[in-house]
Order: C-alpha cells, then sequence, then structure tokens
C-alpha cells in the first residue's frame, strides 16, 4: 500500500509539471520579446531646441515615423525653445536615462559651452549619450547680384584693401553664422564687420538691398535666392561642392582642408544603458542611410551621415572644441 501511495503521489506531481509546462508555453514568446527588446515601453519623447515647424520639428519627425513602426514605439516632439538651446540640453541632461527621452541635437548646442561659460549647468559632451548623427549642412556666402565682388578670391581682395569696409549679417551675436564669419577672417587674414539682427528676414534683405555686403546664411535659405537670381554665391563653406550650388567654389578648394558647417542628430542623457543606444543607433542608421531618406535631406540642403556612436560624439566635441575657442578670443561669453 505505501508503495502504491508513493506511486500515486509521483504521478500526480508528474500530471502537475505537465500541466504548468503547457501553461507557460503560450508565453514563452513573449518572455523571450521582453527579453529580447532593449528599449523601454512607452513614446520616446524628443525635446526640440526650437519650435514646431522648423527643421528639427520636420526631421525629427521624418526620421521618427520611419524609426518607430521598426521598434514597435512612437516618437513625439515636444520643443522647449529657448537661449539658443540652453533650456532644452539642461532638460534632457536632467532627464532619466531610460532611452524614454532624446535631445534634438543642432549645431546651436555646440556653441554652448562658450557662450554661456558663466551659467551653463551640464556639460555639453559628457552629460549625453549620442545616438547617432543624422545629417550635416553647410552655409553660403552670398551677396547682392550687383555687388563689386564677383568671386570669393576678388571679396578677398577688397577686404584687404580697406579692412573692416565689407560688413557680413547675422541673426546675432554668438549665432553660428557669426561665427563662421569669425572664423573665416582668421582663416583668410581679413577683416570684416559684424552687422547682427534679432533674427528674421532682416540679414538677407539687407544684403539683396545693398545695406550690407554678404550673408552668411544656411544652404537653405540662400540657394534659392541664388538660382532665382536675387543673390549671387561667392562661396559655400563645406569641403566640396555642393549639389544646390554646384558651381559655386567651396571652403576646401579656395583653402585645402578647411570647412565649416553645422549637424543634426539625435542624444540621449549620460548613463543611459549601452543596449539602447545601440538598437537606436542600429535604426536610425539604417533608416538615415536609404537612398530616400538621402535624397530628402539633400533636398533640405543636408547631406545624410547615420554613422555610429563614437563618431557621432566625437564630431560634437570637435564642434565645441572649436566654438568655444572662437567664443572665448571674441570675448562674447554670458
Amino acid at each position: 500500500m505505501p508503495t502504491r501511495g508513493r506511486a500515486i503521489a509521483c504521478n500526480r506531481r508528474r500530471i502537475l509539471e505537465l500541466g504548468l509546462s503547457a501553461a507557460f508555453v503560450p508565453m514563452a514568446p513573449a518572455i523571450l520579446r521582453a527579453q529580447m527588446s532593449d528599449l523601454p515601453a512607452g513614446p520616446i519623447r524628443v525635446i526640440l531646441p526650437t519650435l514646431y515647424g522648423g527643421q528639427s520639428d520636420t526631421l525629427g519627425r521624418l526620421i521618427g515615423d520611419r524609426v518607430g513602426p521598426a521598434i514597435d514605439r512612437s516618437f513625439v516632439m515636444e520643443p522647449r525653445a529657448g537661449a539658443g538651446g540652453l533650456i532644452a540640453g539642461e532638460y534632457v541632461a536632467r532627464a532619466a536615462p531610460d532611452g524614454n527621452t532624446l535631445l534634438f541635437v543642432t549645431g546651436g548646442h555646440t556653441t554652448l559651452p562658450g557662450l554661456y561659460a558663466r551659467s551653463i549647468k551640464f556639460d555639453a559632451v559628457k552629460d549625453f549619450a549620442f545616438v547617432c548623427q543624422i545629417s550635416e549642412s553647410s552655409f553660403a556666402i552670398a551677396v547682392a547680384p550687383d555687388h563689386p565682388a564677383k568671386s570669393f578670391a576678388h571679396l578677398l581682395e577688397l577686404s584687404k584693401q580697406d579692412p573692416g569696409k565689407i560688413t557680413f549679417s547675422s541673426t546675432g551675436v554668438g549665432s553660428t553664422q557669426h561665427l563662421i564669419g569669425e572664423v573665416c577672417q582668421e582663416r583668410f587674414g581679413v577683416k570684416w564687420t559684424h552687422v547682427p539682427y534679432p533674427g528674421g528676414a532682416g540679414p538677407v534683405n539687407d544684403v539683396i538691398g545693398g545695406r550690407v555686403d554678404m550673408s552668411i546664411n544656411a544652404m537653405l535659405t540662400l540657394a534659392p535666392l541664388v538660382n532665382g537670381g536675387k543673390m549671387r554665391a561667392l562661396a559655400v563653406s563645406s569641403a566640396e561642392r555642393d549639389p544646390l550650388l554646384p558651381d559655386t567654389p567651396s571652403f576646401g578648394e579656395i583653402s585645402p582642408g578647411f570647412f565649416v558647417g553645422t549637424i543634426l542628430g539625435l542624444a540621449a542623457p549620460a548613463r543611459t544603458p549601452r543596449p539602447i543606444i545601440e538598437r537606436l543607433n542600429r535604426e536610425i542608421a539604417k533608416v538615415v542611410n536609404t537612398d530616400a531618406m538621402r535624397q530628402r535631406l539633400a533636398g533640405m540642403a543636408n547631406k545624410a551621415k547615420g554613422g555610429t556612436p563614437e563618431e557621432f560624439t566625437a564630431t560634437v566635441a570637435q564642434y565645441v572644441e572649436r566654438w568655444s575657442g572662437v567664443i572665448g578670443k571674441l570675448g562674447i561669453a554670458r
């Protein structure tokens, strides 16, 4: 009898084990998916340093709409504009490092350590995990159609004949346009006079109207005006010629090794787990490097990049060092 009782007990345990195993079989794929996913649940907020409707918002949505389905997440644009990106940068630097909050990095981010050296509360490089660069874009130098300077070489010649007489416009002291103008003066050994504006169309309209000699502005702004005959381009700031202005020489042609522009990409707070950074990088780079996205970016005067997190980090660090040095020489830190 004891032997029979033990046998019955063993059979019951065996039946129970089989039942439990069968119960867990349907759950196995879900558990496996959870283990394989490097990303947290919920939408991914992309913090914009600008308002809705700008280039950051447009590109953020283009990337998010294509990356989202691949990772089963939605991307939500959230503007936190102000102080040239300082507000957005500080917000993301202090956000939880869980992959749910990203910063849309613009060229303005790389000027913050220099411009706000006395008040910035975060490190523009160390307090972020740079996920993936999306693109880079160049600037153009253009004058009115009837301006005396017929080429960039001629502009430099006129500049040296009368130092300080040639003027250039920008959207403000410390703007990327202003800093590029300062870098050019140092590189080419000339002296120009900076004419800052509080934004808007003034920096371009006053060049077209002959009140300021030249505009240093984004390709997206100047290329349509040049191609429409309202301005004449003298140079583009890239290492190679830009397809939007193929007849205009580049800085790299004029002075080998010299180029300057701006960058766009995405970054997470520092200490975000590496698997999250790597997963986001793979999916974003995959989208950026498609022919369709390359063409779309080119139409917006951007050159697709889509490299590794390490490459993007190095690029940001180089720009931060460059602009901090220029701003320090100018003495315009706030």
